[in-house]
Order: C-alpha cells, then structure tokens, then sequence
C-alpha cells in the first residue's frame, strides 16, 4: 500500500503519451487517497504506511481546495458580470423612458404647432434676415427632433441586445454557482475523509504512548523507541492538518509619511504625503466643477488585521497568509491593500455614500483623475488608487 501511494506521489513525468492534466492529477491523488484512508487499519498499520495516507489525503484536501478558489473566483466574475448588464440595463431603460417622454412632447408640440404655422411666421417677419433666423431656427428644431428619434431607435436596439446578454450572462452565473457548490462538496468529503483518519491516528498515538509510559520501567530502550517513532507520526499528523503556506504578507509604510488633505465641504483624506498634493488639487478641481469630493484613505495595517481575525482566524498563518478567497467573508492580506500605503482613496460625493458608476462623481473622475495620478479599480466604482489596485 505505501508503494502503491509512493507510485502515485512520486512517479516521475511521463514521456511519449500526454502529460496528464493539473485536474486528472488532482483525480488520480483523490482516488488513492480515499482509498488508503478507507483501507489502512490504523491501529496495526506500519507507520511508514500511515504517514503516506496522511501525505495522500492532504494532497487530496489542497487539491479540492484549488479547485474550490478556481470556481469561487470564476462564480464572482460571473456574478459581477450580470450586475454590470443589470446596471447596464437600467441606464438604457431610463434613457429610453426620457426618449419618449420627449417623443411625446415633440408630438404634442406639432399638434399644437403645426409645420405649416412656422412656415406662415417667415412671412410675417419684417426683414429678410428676420425671416432667415425663423428658418433656420425650424431647422434646427427638426434636426434635433430627427436625432431624437434616431437615438431612440439605437437605444431601444441595445437594450434589447444587453437583455438577450444578460440572459445569456445569467446562464453562465447559474452554472458556475452550481460548479462552485458541487466543488465545495467535494472539498467537505475530502475534509471529512481527512478528518476521519487524523481521528484514527490519534488514537493509535494514545495507544502508542500509552505503551511506551507502561514500559518506561521493564524496557526503557524499547519504551523511548517507541516514543520516538509516535513522535514522528505525531508530526507527520499534525503536518498534514497543516495549510498551504503562501508567502507572508509585508506591510510597507506610506510613502512620504502620512498627510491630510482638506476636503471642500468639510471634512478631510488622509492620504501618503507622496501624493497629497495631487489629491488636493483633485478635489478642489472637483469642487470648482460643482463636485464635493471626500472619502477614505489611509487605513491603519492594525484595522486589516482585526478583520482577519474576525474573518479568517486567529493563527499567524490565517492572519497574514490565508489566501483572502478561503475567509468568510473574503479579507485582504495585511500588507496587501493599498489604503495601508496611503495611496488610494473610497470616494464619497456631494456628502453621499460610496460611488457608483451613475454618480456624476465617477464620470468626472473617469475624465480628469488620472491627470492626477489616481485610477480606478473596475470592480469597484468608488475606490481609486495610484496603480489602479
């Protein structure tokens, strides 16, 4: 059984046939791992066998846990597609809806107004130039109105194009919640075939040193040899609980110090001193176009860290290693968020919340911030960093 596990963990690269895919490697590792865990007799195994059906069934655990982070993350770029559609949409929607309120005035206006009547006005003017303006206004007047309706009938054609999308979009966010559950399922019955065998090899380790303490007085030698290999074991155990380890988080200071910038209609930013300037100028650009800007900036690394604690657990390795897709809810790493270097900010507008991609705030944002060194975070219409993070 150890040889047959060995085979599996081991086996060098194949040569001639076809590499065998990341998923059907992951499939092979299950298999035999489910099935050593299932077959060892813990109690009378050899320990070499034991600690190669630990080995399997963590490989087996890190390998759902991969696919688990693949579905979750492909479950929410599907699920932020529909809400972008949706947004989308809506947008159309209301732009159709003053379309033809429009439509409907620029009716009741003709009916009120007849062509004819403005045709009558020219003759009524008392110059030629008069007459000339006349014209030329009613000119105008049925340019915009043809572009009306023109914009109307393009808008009307995309929405009904965004809704046949969205349909489409929703579809795919269905299959992929669906693929995330039934990976998630997985991952519970590899966890709980884990958790099952670390059980076992737990109470083989009672029994173990048990013995050993029962034979400290007849046979010293033979009661440290067995402690020592129980030692082993224990490790060999407690490795295999173990999560993957990703590098360490690094928490880098605020470039240039920390600094506040004043926001016009009160309140303040504080941002890295590096790119106070340039945040100060943006907002007082924004104000002189009628638009009081404020928000969060700088965000103390002590914050994130208590909210890994809240979301993630209180181990050094669910603090600052935990990849933020496995915390419920999903936490960012200390170190990894750009609000602990002071250089980015959640925008607020006219004293509302945060942004959104209809705010008048995010359009003059999209025109004019990176003039001043500021881009926004697409996922995230409020918060705009120096890279874009």
């Amino acid at each position: 059984m150890a040889l047959a596990v060995g085979a599996v963990l081991l086996a060098p690269g194949q040569t001639g046939a076809q590499e065998p895919s990341a998923e059907e490697q992951r499939e092979a590792v299950r298999e035999q791992g489910a099935a050593v865990a299932a077959e060892i007799d813990v109690l009378t195994a050899q320990d070499a066998e034991i600690q190669a059906a630990l080995t399997a069934v963590q490989t087996d655990v890190a390998g759902q846990q991969v696919v688990v982070n693949q579905a979750t993350d492909t479950q929410a770029a599907a699920d932020a597609a529909v809400a972008a559609s949706a947004e989308e949409i809506a947008a159309l929607e209301a732009e159709t809806a003053a379309l033809n309120a429009a439509i409907d005035q620029m009716i009741i206006d003709a009916f009120l107004h007849p062509p004819l009547d403005h045709a009558l006005d020219a003759f009524k003017a008392d110059t030629v130039a008069d007459a000339t303006v006349k014209n030329g206004l009613v000119d105008i007047q049925s340019d915009e109105d043809a572009a009306t309706l023109e914009r109307l009938a393009e808008a009307e054609e995309e929405l009904t194009v965004q809704k046949a999308d969205q349909e489409v979009l929703a579809a795919e966010a269905t299959q992929a919640r669906s693929e995330a559950d039934a990976a998630l399922a997985e991952l519970d019955a590899a966890l709980a075939v884990q958790t099952q065998l670390a059980t076992e090899v737990e109470a083989r380790l009672n029994a173990k040193l048990s013995e050993a303490d029962a034979l400290r007085a007849s046979d010293a030698a033979l009661s440290q040899q067995i402690a020592a290999e129980q030692a082993a074991l224990a490790a060999a155990l407690a490795a295999s609980q173990a999560q993957p380890s990703g590098s360490p988080s690094s928490i880098q200071p605020a470039p240039g110090g920390l600094a506040t910038v004043s926001c016009p209609a009160g309140g303040s930013i504080t941002v890295a001193g590096a790119i106070a300037a340039d945040v100060q100028a943006l907002l007082d650009a924004a104000s002189s176009a009628g638009m009081n800007m404020c928000g969060g900036g700088y965000r103390d690394p002590a914050e994130q860290i208590a909210l890994r604690e809240a979301h993630c657990g209180t181990s050094y390795y669910a603090i600052y290693e935990m990849p933020a897709s496995q915390c419920n809810p999903p936490t960012a790493r200390p170190g990894t968020s750009m609000h602990e270097q002071g250089l980015a900010i959640d925008f607020t507008c006219n004293g509302g919340g945060a942004l959104s991609r209809s705010s008048i705030c995010f359009t003059w944002l999209s025109r004019n911030a990176a003039t001043y060194g500021l881009f926004n975070l697409p996922e995230e219409p409020w918060h705009w960093s120096t890279n874009g993070n």
